[in-house]
This record gives C-alpha cells, sequence and structure tokens, in this order.
C-alpha cells in the first residue's frame, strides 16, 4: 500500500577480543579524554528480515552463536536499542538455553537521547550543550544511569517552574528521563567497560546502512513484504560472503 511503511529486523553476531577501558575514555573533556581502542568486531555474519518477528530473528543471532560455541563456554554480550520486544526475547533465549548472557542498551542511543535533551536546555548554545551533555554520557558511564535521569527531570521542573525559562520545550529532556528510566538496568557501562566488552553496536549501524538503507532507500521504490524479504535474505548472504556457497546449495 502506497505510504505504509514496515520496519525491518536486523541481527548480527561477530567474534571480539576484549579491550579494557574506563568510562574517561569515552565520554570526558578533550583534556581527559584518552585514546583507547576498544573491542573489534571479526568474523561478522548479519541476518534480516521483513516478514519475520522479533523473537524469531533473535532466535536466528543465538542459534549462530550456538554454532560458533556449540557447548556454551564463551562469554556472550548481547547489545539491542532499548526495544521492550527485543529485551523480553533475548532473555527468553538465553533463559532457554540455560545462559546468563548481559545485555546492554547501544551507548550511541543513549547518547543521542543526552544530546538533544541537552540541547534543549541550552538552546542557541551547542558549546554549553555538548559540555553539559558529555558531564551526563561520563556519569552513565559510570553506572548511574537512574541518578542521571533523577538530575533531568529535576532541571526540568526548575526549567519548568521558573519564569524566563518556562517558554523553552522540553520534550527531548521528558524523552530522555524516560528512557533512562526504562532502561537502566541495561546500562552497567561501568562493568561492560571493566570486562572489556563493547557497548555500542556498531556492527549493526553498518549492516543496516549496507544491506538495508543501499537498496530499500532507493526514490520511488515499492515493495511486497515478501519479495523484500527475498532481496533482504539474498543480500545478508553477499553482505556474509557466503553467495557462491548459497548458489551451489
Amino acid at each position: 500500500h502506497p505510504g505504509i511503511k514496515k520496519m525491518a529486523e536486523i541481527v548480527a553476531v561477530a567474534d571480539f577480543t576484549p579491550a579494557v577501558r574506563e568510562p574517561g575514555d569515552i565520554a570526558a573533556p578533550p583534556a581527559r579524554r584518552k585514546e583507547r581502542p576498544g573491542p573489534q568486531a571479526r568474523d561478522k555474519w548479519v541476518a534480516a528480515s521483513i516478514t519475520e518477528t522479533i523473537d524469531s530473528m533473535i532466535g536466528v543471532a543465538f542459534n549462530e552463536a550456538d554454532r560458533r560455541d556449540p557447548y556454551g563456554i564463551r562469554q556472550r554480550v548481547f547489545l539491542a536499542g532499548g526495544n521492550k520486544q527485543q529485551l523480553t526475547a533475548i532473555a527468553a533465549h538465553a533463559a532457554e538455553r540455560g545462559l546468563k548472557v548481559p545485555v546492554f542498551v547501544d551507548f550511541i542511543h543513549v547518547s543521542g537521547y543526552l544530546g538533544k535533551a541537552a540541547a534543549a536546555l541550552h538552546p542557541g548554545d551547542p558549546q554549553a550543550a555538548r559540555e553539559w551533555a558529555d558531564g551526563q554520557k561520563l556519569r552513565v558511564l559510570h553506572g548511574r544511569a537512574r541518578a542521571v535521569a533523577a538530575t533531568l527531570a529535576s532541571v526540568a521542573a526548575r526549567t519548568r517552574a521558573k519564569a524566563s525559562t518556562r517558554h523553552l520545550d522540553l520534550t527531548d529532556v521528558d524523552k530522555a528521563v524516560t528512557y533512562l528510566t526504562n532502561n537502566h538496568a541495561y546500562m552497567r557501562y561501568d562493568k561492560a567497560l571493566a570486562a572489556g566488552w563493547p557497548i555500542a553496536t556498531g556492527v549493526i549501524e553498518g549492516a543496516c546502512r549496507f544491506v538495508i538503507e543501499d537498496r530499500f532507500g532507493i526514490t520511488g521504490a515499492r515493495w511486497s513484504p515478501d519479495g523484500a524479504d527475498v532481496i533482504l535474505k539474498l543480500r545478508a548472504v553477499v553482505v556474509n560472503g557466503d553467495l557462491d556457497d548459497y548458489m551451489t546449495y
């Protein structure tokens, strides 16, 4: 139907070697920030669908991890975007396999919420907004997401109560408070950094661009769900480097 969009589900599995970092390596004033590379993903594998459910696609990711680690002896870490259905499905599939899988919300998403909140509180002053946002990001990276949510709520309340600032649109601040409050259990970045685990889904962001956007974002394109799903699967096969084997099969 014209004008109706469907959301594709995309998952990725990759191996990585732990790389220990500190919160200040990621979010801090430039003078205090260090350059420490994070864990680098390798042997990436991608799957995508526009007709399968979230639960089904999470299961596909777990199945690929099981193929790589059939005895469940390697440390697994799951990163998601904060979607409740994704988080529920991850917990269910881990429990089904008897695994304890740390789950984290992509820090890039958190950073985006805080950046927008800071811009709303410091209109017309991007430098002040950036500095304020960096301070809050640093607190989140120290595992204090709930405290940051409380700070944002308090600042918003004072801003609305003050005659000179009550005209400001604080919608993005409210959204950040809700996001942090709902997902704080998945924001223990202090533990992730100390263990050397990744905290951002660069693998997924890249896959969304190459697998989906470059093909489906073209002007004037119209797809049936089944037709789009076939193309998605073929593009995933190509990205994974499996096209020759697939054609032989």
